[in-house]
């Protein structure tokens, strides 16, 4: 039997993508920094369960949850608060040198906002995009997905 680790690395970026400086994290090598794909990453004690769509794609939602301190309080007060965005990426690990194999995946999401009780700090996240700003749709309709698209410019509504 094969035995897999699995890390996610995130990093808060404005509205442009550009990522902010001392704001990348990840979850699995604790006391360290570690470089991936160019960018430092230290190390916080997050959680991530993977995000959320429902049936007609138009609502993408996520949560990260980190143990609740004054500093992480801080910073996503502020990235909600100018609306920036965070990217995750899940990568698969050789579990006994926490070397990444492979990604999994890899979204962004705007930061919505944030709760937390008296243990933790509970990150809402959604889909990024805004028709008017951003390059839409986020996803291409092909015919494995839709069907058979009409070949007319008047499409019947039942």
């Amino acid at each position: 039997m094969s035995q897999l680790a699995i890390g996610t690395y995130i990093a808060i970026l404005d509205r442009t993508g550009v990522p902010i400086a001392g704001q990348a994290w990840q979850n699995f090598t604790q006391g360290q920094v570690r470089e991936y794909m160019g960018d430092d990453y230290t190390y916080a004690g997050f959680g991530f369960s993977g995000g959320s769509v429902d049936l007609e794609a138009a609502a993408v939602s996520a949560t990260v949850l980190f143990s609740l301190n004054q500093l992480d309080l801080n910073i996503f007060k502020e990235a909600s608060q100018l609306r920036h965005l965070m990217r995750l990426r899940t990568v698969w690990l050789d579990p006994d040198d926490l070397v990444e194999t492979s990604q999994y995946s890899e979204d962004v999401y705007q930061i919505l906002g944030f709760s937390h009780d008296q243990l933790t700090l509970s990150v809402r996240l959604g889909s990024p995009l805004d028709a008017i700003e951003a390059e839409f749709p986020r996803r291409r309709l092909t015919t494995a997905l839709v069907g058979q698209l009409p070949t007319t410019g008047s499409i019947p509504l039942s």
